[in-house]
């Protein structure tokens, strides 16, 4: 097993969910009632025996870093192993400037003095079951200057739009670009690399030298730098999804509520740790309705509820109908209110108004704390 170096990289430019947003980055939100989006990519870097990792955080950083902490619910290894937040000190106001370049290039010492020989460089905003080791082990092989791991997918024209796709000769990836969702089938991007330490280092500094607004993935991009870096293609078979957008968060919370869907991402031999939360079992009285749903501590249950996450602390009234929602914790659907299709954010009450519906083309959304 090789020692690695794992850097958590944020979402990039184009990845926005709207609404959630406004209050904290992608990776901190909450996800699957009990979880925060980076604890997969975390777990995977974990249980791929990596236990020196960096998080890099663009913006809003106090929810994510109170989430994180110093790792000890990520079972790091206490004595041998570190997680370090790497936050920009430098006040950046035009957000073209604020790429992973720009901050690694802040904190190259940090790389430069660690222990490790190869790097692992993947994004906090998509869900997948990866071991790390075995990009590693391949990028070894083959010699690669880098290794890009990609999946492809048949539902390109409905997923991954705004994602990096790519192709391919001989596993060679010759052409990089943004998805648009123009063909169903399509090599996507899950924006994680494997290089060599010094490798980095040198992309880093050539990088900054040439542009400011360059990002690792922009760097590789370019057409004449892909002519010239051997960056070999390693193709993942397992689950995905790509958290970029309020349709994607949506869409992705519900699809693992089906127990065919949620086996492909979780299993025994492979944990998803996530900071524990002491609070009581949910409680449902005897009126309550409850029919395909993940429902977290916390919460109580008076009405009727189908298809939905809850996080935890949520209270759904008596005579309340929620159906196809994901209810962020500590919301509150009042008596006979009906929410269907909708994203209730956390500590938002809907009470006044007693009907949130949206549709597949238009997702409804409450904003956080909100009384509606």
């Amino acid at each position: 097993m090789k020692d690695i170096l794992g850097i958590v990289n944020f979402e990039n430019e184009s990845a926005r969910i709207e609404g959630l947003s406004n209050f904290r980055s992608i990776p901190a939100m909450s996800f699957l009632g009990r979880y925060r989006v980076v604890d997969f990519v975390l777990s995977n870097m974990v249980n791929s025996g990596i236990d020196h990792i960096k998080v890099l955080i663009k913006d809003k950083p106090r929810s994510l870093i109170e989430h994180i902490g110093i790792g000890s619910h990520y079972n790091i290894n206490s004595k041998s192993g570190s997680l370090q937040i790497l936050y920009s000190d430098k006040n950046i106001t035009n957000k073209l400037y604020f790429t992973d370049v720009n901050l690694l290039s802040q904190y190259s010492s940090y790389i430069r003095e660690a222990n490790q020989e190869y790097v692992v460089i993947a994004p906090s905003y998509m869900i997948c079951k990866i071991n790390y080791q075995d990009v590693v082990e391949q990028h070894i092989k083959t010699g690669a200057d880098v290794t890009a791991v990609y999946k492809q997918v048949t539902d390109g024209d409905k997923h991954f739009i705004g994602c990096e796709e790519f192709d391919l000769i001989n596993n060679r990836v010759v052409l990089m670009k943004v998805s648009h969702g123009s063909t169903s089938v399509k090599n996507i991007s899950l924006e994680t690399y494997v290089m060599h330490k010094d490798f980095l280092l040198d992309l880093i500094d050539e990088a900054a030298q040439r542009s400011a607004a360059y990002s690792i993935g922009a760097f590789l991009a370019n057409d004449d730098n892909i002519k010239y870096i051997n960056i070999q293609g390693y193709k993942y078979e397992g689950y995905l999804a790509c958290l970029n957008s309020l349709e994607e968060y949506y869409y992705t919370n519900l699809e693992l509520i089906n127990h065919v869907k949620a086996k492909e991402l979780f299993s025994r031999d492979w944990p998803v740790y996530t900071k524990t939360n002491d609070s009581p079992p949910a409680h449902y009285t005897p009126r309550a309705e409850v029919k395909n749903c993940m429902v977290a501590n916390g919460c109580v249950v008076q009405g009727k509820i189908e298809n939905c996450i809850l996080g935890r602390g949520v209270k759904i009234k008596k005579g309340a109908r929620v159906k196809n929602a994901v209810l962020l914790p500590n919301t509150i659907i009042g008596e006979d209110a009906i929410v269907e299709n909708a994203v209730i954010d956390k500590d938002a009450k809907i009470l006044v108004n007693k009907e949130i519906v949206g549709n597949d083309d238009q997702i409804a959304y409450v904003r956080r704390g909100d009384t509606i």
